[in-house]
C-alpha cells in the first residue's frame, strides 16, 4: 500500500489541508514525521519525506540501485527549491499510484501530496492545471461508515467531500507561485535521466493495461464511448477482474473517480490536462 494509513487518515481532516497548503498547525503535531512512497515499477520510485513540526517537505526519486533517494526537490522556508516536476508527469505518477493501490479509488491523493513540487510555468495551461489540482482536491472523501454502524449522515452508504467549494478554490489558487525561485533542475547534478526513467517506466505501466487478456476490442471501444455501464459490462464479459477498474465502475459511481478509468482504458494513456469528469456517462 504506497500512501500508509497514518496519512490516509490525515487526509479525512480539513485542519491537515489548511496545514499543508497555508503552513502553520498545531504544535506538537501527530505525527510529526511522514514519509511517502510512490513506487512506479523495477524499483524506481518517488519518496516524499514531511517534517510537520519544521513545515519542510523533501522529494527524492529512488533507483534499484541507490540505497537513499536521490534528492529531486525541496520545499523549506529557509531554502526553497520546489520546482522538480513536471505537471504531467504528477498525473501519470497519481494515476499509477491509484491503479496499483485498490485503497486509494482516485490519482486525486498522490497528486496534491505532490502539488507542491509542480509550480504553474509559462508552458502550462494554467486553467488545465487547477482543473486537475481542483478535481484531485474534490476527490478527498471521508469514507462511509461500515453498514453495522449507525451512519453519522443521512446520506448513508456515501463518501462525503474533506474539503468545501471554498477551501478548493483558495488551495488551487496557491498553486501559483514565486517562479523567480531558482529551479532545482537548472542545477547540473539533477538526476534528469533517471527521472525521465521513471516517467517511461510509468507510461509503460498504464500502457501495460492494453495486453491484458481482458483488454478486448470491446472494452476499448466501449471505453472510447465513455459509457461506465457499457464498459463495466463488457470488462464483465472478458473477465476483468482488477480491483481499482473494477471498483470504480461499480455503481454507485463517482463520477470522477471512473473519469480517469475510462480515459486510460480508452487509450491506454491519460488524455491531455484539462479533461472533466463530466464527459464520462455515469448511467
Amino acid at each position: 500500500m504506497p500512501v500508509p494509513e497514518v496519512l490516509r487518515t490525515l487526509s479525512y481532516d480539513p485542519a491537515f489541508w489548511a496545514e499543508w497548503f497555508r503552513g502553520g498547525g498545531p504544535d506538537e503535531p501527530d505525527p510529526v514525521e511522514l514519509r511517502v512512497t510512490f513506487p512506479i515499477s523495477h524499483g524506481f520510485g518517488l519518496v516524499l519525506d514531511v517534517d510537520r513540526h519544521h513545515g519542510t517537505f523533501g522529494l527524492g526519486l529512488r533507483t534499484p540501485i541507490t540505497i537513499e533517494p536521490i534528492q529531486l526537490g525541496w520545499d523549506d522556508p529557509s531554502d526553497w527549491y520546489p520546482h522538480c516536476l513536471r505537471w504531467p508527469e504528477i498525473d501519470l505518477i497519481g494515476r499509477v499510484t491509484a491503479l496499483d493501490d485498490p485503497s486509494l479509488p482516485h490519482p486525486g491523493l498522490p497528486v496534491v501530496l505532490l502539488s507542491r513540487f509542480a509550480p504553474i510555468t509559462p508552458e502550462d495551461d494554467a486553467v488545465a492545471v487547477r482543473a486537475l489540482l481542483g478535481a484531485a482536491l474534490r476527490s478527498l472523501r471521508v469514507p462511509a461508515p461500515p453498514l453495522e454502524q449507525e451512519p453519522l449522515f443521512p446520506d448513508a452508504g456515501q463518501s462525503w467531500p474533506v474539503l468545501s467549494d471554498e477551501q478548493v478554490a483558495e488551495y488551487t489558487a496557491i498553486t501559483q507561485r514565486d517562479l523567480r525561485t531558482l529551479r532545482v533542475t537548472d542545477n547540473e547534478r539533477f538526476p534528469f535521466e533517471e527521472l525521465a526513467e521513471l516517467v517511461r517506466l510509468a507510461e509503460r505501466r498504464l500502457a501495460r493495461l492494453r495486453v491484458e487478456p481482458w483488454y478486448t476490442d470491446q472494452v476499448a471501444a466501449a471505453a472510447r464511448t465513455s459509457d461506465v455501464s457499457a464498459l463495466l459490462a463488457a470488462l464483465d464479459a472478458a473477465g476483468c477482474d482488477h480491483p481499482t477498474i473494477i471498483d470504480a465502475l461499480t455503481p454507485p459511481v463517482a463520477p470522477a473517480e471512473a473519469a480517469w478509468v475510462v480515459e486510460i482504458l480508452g487509450g491506454g494513456m491519460p488524455v491531455p490536462l484539462g479533461r472533466r469528469w463530466r464527459d464520462i456517462g455515469v448511467r
